[in-house]
């Protein structure tokens, strides 16, 4: 679960380090203090850099999934015309497997026959439109 880093805060034990320091110890101690906020300050700045490629990295696998979805959906859509697609191997003389050819085969022809009388069909809509075109033009003239 990710968790916010909160902002620098350079106010810290601003009053002991402001004071002055009456003995060697309490110098040292003073000391200690700077470098221990220093330190938190080092590690605090290093946990934003950390976050905000964690944030990146987050967007740019969002991104990819979707690119990798689509890619994998357009694939998808292809029409295979491979029998054996399971990797597996088979008898190619196998009566179960001739069967199979001669059923994808009829398959594709009659694929193929549907999508020429779609042509078809297609072109004779266009003809026929374009007639309508002309007469209608020549009707308003």
């Amino acid at each position: 679960m990710p968790q916010i880093v909160s902002p620098l805060q350079y106010k810290w034990y601003n009053e002991i380090l402001n004071c002055p320091a009456t003995t060697e110890a309490e110098h040292e101690l003073q000391v200690a203090l700077q470098e221990s906020g220093q330190c938190k300050e080092e590690t605090k700045r290093q946990m934003i850099g950390l976050q905000a490629a964690s944030v990146l990295q987050i967007r740019y696998c969002d991104r990819v999934r979707g690119q990798l979805a689509a890619q994998e959906e357009k694939a998808g859509r292809k029409k295979g015309t491979r029998l054996i697609g399971d990797g597996l191997p088979c008898m190619l003389t196998g009566d179960v497997f001739v069967a199979q050819v001669i059923t994808h085969e009829n398959a594709m022809e009659a694929e193929a026959r549907e999508k020429e009388m779609r042509a078809k069909r297609r072109a004779e809509c266009s003809e026929e439109l374009a007639h309508w075109k002309r007469e209608e033009i020549e009707r308003k003239e």
